[in-house]
């Protein structure tokens, strides 16, 4: 009797709590683990909590032998876009979107990949190397390829090509649904639509672990360098894709206290993994892996300055029509926005953080705007 008193008094103490509180908790508790054990231990302390992705394949039964089948598939090239990994998602990712739109009441036909080098069947029947990364709403077909969209990243070798041809599919695939169920989420604007039902199957992915954060990282890195940097683009301006894109991450099978692999998420856009030094004997000070998303406008200035200079020449030369050129484009180079992963340190006593490496001192945990500073300190401290 008294066992099953003080069973009830805990559940009634773990029913108080709310979420952010249980984290705390489960991490205080699994803290001297470490790898997949600090993971386990901290699922199963947080188990109360989650409505998200505490055992995503219970969930998804139905999916269960296209989910073993990527497992079994393993890590895909990432110097090129592996043909058979994207087959074997765009199997998934029609069946979790046809389960989506059933639950919604409609139907959804199953689209073609266009991974050869043929014509498109509708859309003018053009070559489909000639259209890469669309989707053909009169055929129903998806083109993917990511090398054109990848000229203008400033760090092309730590990118895995089959991860981010994923996240493209993922965007187009979008487009499919939207045909043919509607948009939810973004009702005027298709493509942050597209961009929102990209996040969520991503989400789902890294949820089952068929995939790492880097995958989701660089994902987020090409729809913010995809987007245009002026407002009536359709493709909308960088911050708002990625804007949609997390929200569709964060949805669903991910958010606060979710595991990606060994990361844990901190916020709705922050990653972090505990790093224990052996050699400190300063318990006060604390290391993270930490993911930030971090806008780099220099290249804009810059590009700004570079744009009207070429104005200026073009318009004393008296050519107009370079001249109407170069002024339609002034103010419209686009910043630089990506996953950064750096190492934060926390003084708990001085109550400051620091992100080694960039051009900032040392500052006030509250100063944070992320809001990770704020979570790390709070959680650990």
């Amino acid at each position: 009797m008294k066992r099953l008193l003080l069973l009830l008094s805990l559940m009634i103490c773990l029913d108080a709590l709310d979420a952010e509180e249980l984290n705390q908790v489960a991490h205080r508790k699994c803290k001297l683990r470490s790898g997949n054990d600090y993971e386990n231990c901290y699922r199963y302390f947080s188990r109360i909590y989650p409505t998200k992705n505490t055992d995503p394949i219970s969930s998804n039964n139905k999916h269960q032998p296209l989910i073993v089948n990527l497992k079994n598939f393993g890590d895909p090239s990432s110097d090129i876009a592996d043909k058979d990994f994207l087959k074997l998602h765009f199997k998934l990712m029609y069946a979790y979107w046809l389960e989506h739109a059933r639950k919604r009441g409609a139907n959804l036909p199953l689209p073609t990949l266009r991974l050869d080098n043929g014509y498109l069947m509708g859309c003018g029947k053009r070559l489909v190397s000639k259209s890469p990364n669309i989707y053909c709403p009169d055929s129903s077909e998806i083109t993917l390829d990511v090398r054109p969209l990848i000229r203008g990243f400033s760090d092309r070798q730590s990118l895995n090509l089959s991860y981010l041809s994923l996240a493209i599919l993922s965007h187009e695939f979008g487009h499919h649904v939207n045909q043919h169920i509607g948009r939810e989420k973004y009702r005027s604007n298709e493509e942050n639509e597209a961009d929102w039902r990209a996040g969520k199957y991503l989400a789902y992915v890294i949820s089952n672990k068929l995939m790492p954060l880097e995958g989701l990282t660089n994902g987020a890195n090409l729809f913010f360098s995809v987007g245009d940097f002026h407002l009536h683009s359709e493709h909308g301006n960088p911050k708002g894709r990625f804007k949609a894109f997390m929200n569709g991450f964060n949805d669903e099978s991910m958010g606060i206290g979710s595991f990606a692999g060994e990361w844990l998420q901190d916020t709705n856009e922050t990653f972090s993994k505990r790093i224990h030094k052996s050699y400190s004997i300063n318990t006060d000070i604390l290391y993270f892996d930490v993911y930030r998303f971090e806008i780099d406008r220099s290249r804009q200035i810059a590009g700004n300055i570079f744009a009207g200079v070429i104005g200026v020449l073009n318009c004393s030369q008296g050519n107009k029509e370079d001249c109407a050129h170069s002024l339609l484009y002034q103010g419209k180079a686009k910043p630089e926005g990506w996953f950064r992963k750096q190492r934060m340190i926390i003084n708990c006593q001085s109550n400051t953080f620091d992100i080694e490496g960039d051009e900032f001192k040392s500052q006030s945990i509250n100063s944070d705007g992320k809001g990770q500073a704020q979570y790390l300190s709070q959680r650990d401290c």
